[in-house]
């Protein structure tokens, strides 16, 4: 191990205000030997360096630096992820070959130390990455945090494959562990770049982009609510518009599908948000558009994936369903029992579309 001995004397000296002169009067010493520690050429005896380290009021595991010898597994996991976090990685590294010896079985200190090796991006040392991460494997039921699981491991392990030309191997595992379909971006990814495989790679990075949607609809309803919950209607806004953007955005041309029921669930939302900050007319607007989009779903409902998104090129009949109620309709009327200020506003919009029905040439949606 390299003591920072000398780096450590010189920088207290010069944090006390002291020439090495002074330094080595105050010690009883030669200005000569006080250079010698400082370059490293030579070290101070033990009674000096037990001198020295009260001196400067420290201890002599400070003094020296190898405080980390001393910590227990815990604080010794904890400092590689600090490594991490600073990007000192090659500070890690070497902490990292040293610990393993004494802490080889620990899950912590196995799985930081593998995550050193991983985030170097050298492929020189991506079969220490995998071995290390396989050791994680077996050590999984130490772990603690839920963000870590078997299936986090198998995507580092596959990434280092790659990263070793061995991507038939790499993809084979991930579709091995493709639990919910947590790896069909990498699959899709690693497949298509590689010219013959690229028919195979729609249909993966087809799923992958349904599955996404779904989450960041639900993200954006989410964060909407919370939002709203908290008074930040501009913000909930914000996020509803983006939302309603991007799902137009992915939107066959004007094809009637399951995201109209999304859409209507998306506007109702906006209502409730522009009638809570005082657009009695906005809110309005978004209420009558989401009966609208409801009407037209609920005449002829198509749940098939397939239809109506763009980019699709799923394999199998995939389909994508609204908890909220059976109908686009009845959706709608759940929310409003959630949101009973957008109520006179709905019998507003429904006694105005009653009238229109009656007024030659105008029809209801659908």
């Amino acid at each position: 191990m390299k003591l920072k001995l000398s780096e450590n004397i010189r920088q207290r000296r010069r944090e006390a205000g002291l020439t090495q002169e002074q330094l080595a009067e105050a010690l009883g010493v030669t200005a000569g030997a006080v250079y010698k520690w400082e370059s490293g050429r030579a070290a101070p005896e033990l009674g000096l360096l037990v001198e020295l380290a009260q001196f400067f009021g420290v201890s002599v595991d400070a003094l020296l630096d190898y405080g980390w010898e001393s910590l227990d597994m815990g604080q010794t996991a904890d400092r590689l992820r600090q490594c991490i976090r600073d990007r000192r990685l090659e500070e890690g590294l070497k902490l990292a070959s040293q610990v393993l010896q004494k802490y080889p079985n620990s899950f912590r200190v196995v799985w930081e130390s593998a995550e050193l090796h991983f985030l170097t991006m050298d492929p020189a040392l991506a079969p220490k990455a995998v071995e290390l991460y396989r050791r994680a494997l077996q050590l999984m039921d130490q772990n603690t945090d839920s963000t870590i699981g078997p299936a986090v491991l198998q995507s580092r392990i596959a990434a280092c494959l790659c990263r070793l030309g061995r991507t038939d191997e790499a993809v084979e595992l991930l579709k091995r562990n493709n639990v919910g379909g947590i790896n069909n971006v990498l699959i899709g990814l690693l497949l298509s770049q590689e010219e013959s495989k690229a028919e195979e790679a729609l249909p993966w990075l087809s799923d992958a982009l349904l599955k996404s949607f779904s989450q960041l609809f639900n993200t954006c309803v989410g964060y909407a609510c919370a939002c709203g919950a908290l008074e930040r209607y501009d913000e909930a806004l914000d996020i509803l518009r983006w939302m309603l953007a991007l799902e137009r955005g992915l939107r066959k041309d004007d094809t009637v599908c399951w995201m109209d029921q999304g859409e209507a669930r998306l506007l109702t939302m906006t209502a409730e948000m522009e009638l809570r900050r005082g657009d009695r007319p906005a809110a309005r607007e978004a209420l009558t558009q989401a009966r609208e989009r409801a009407l037209r779903f609920d005449a002829a409902p198509e749940y098939r994936a397939a239809v109506g998104m763009k980019f699709y090129h799923g394999s199998g009949p995939a389909a994508c369903y609204d908890d909220m109620g059976e109908t686009a309709m009845e959706s709608i009327g759940n929310y409003l029992k959630e949101a009973p200020c957008l109520q006179p506003l709905w019998e507003e919009v429904e006694g105005n579309a009653a009238y229109e029905s009656t007024v030659p040439g105008n029809s209801l949606p659908g």
